[in-house]
């Protein structure tokens, strides 16, 4: 079985490069970085968005001030934002199908009318998507994988993962400044 190969992207998600020294220290430390609470983390694409915003986090820190172990400033950075991630979906507790079956059958919908603005809501954020972003959004809506969509995108699915997540951030941005113009 093929290792996981991490990929840090070079531009943060504003499209500003990211410092040379900070993506090289990522590029070595990267590997072993990732192997922090691995087990708690669950999965090697949640590692890797983990360990981009890292990334991304300390290139801008360098904007600032300068850094004089970059290696041992992404791993701080890193292992913080790994335990607030764990931290974070440590508060979520899993129940069994029998508890969702209830919980649907309780949870209705009310009216009519709640459920067109739900309709209309959803139709708003997909409008609101990229073509890209539309795409793989549609693509897992009808249950295809991140590997199968990475398949068909011919790219690897950590980068699919990142794509999507570039796009929905996009897209919650200009639903908070579309309904702030609003007001």
């Amino acid at each position: 079985m093929a290792r996981y190969q991490f990929w840090i992207h070079d531009k943060d998600r504003n499209g500003q490069p990211l410092d040379e020294k900070i993506l090289k220290a990522a590029e070595e430390v990267g590997p072993t970085l990732t192997r922090y609470r691995e087990q708690e983390v669950g999965c090697e694409s949640t590692a890797n968005e983990i360990l981009q915003a890292a990334v991304e986090a300390a290139s801008k820190a360098t904007r600032n001030t300068r850094i004089e172990n970059p290696p041992g400033y992404i791993t701080s950075v890193y292992k913080r934002f790994v335990d607030k991630f764990i931290a974070h979906h440590e508060k979520l507790m899993p129940v069994d199908s029998e508890f969702h079956e209830d919980l649907a059958d309780s949870q209705s919908v009310n009216s009519f009318e709640e459920f067109i603005l739900n309709r209309l809501l959803m139709e708003r954020i997909v409008k609101t998507m990229d073509p890209e972003t539309r795409q793989i959004f549609n693509w897992k809506n009808v249950g295809y994988s991140v590997t199968e969509i990475a398949k068909e995108l011919s790219v690897r699915p950590n980068l699919v993962s990142l794509r999507f997540m570039r796009g929905m951030q996009k897209v919650a941005q200009t639903l908070r400044l579309g309904s702030q113009g609003q007001k």
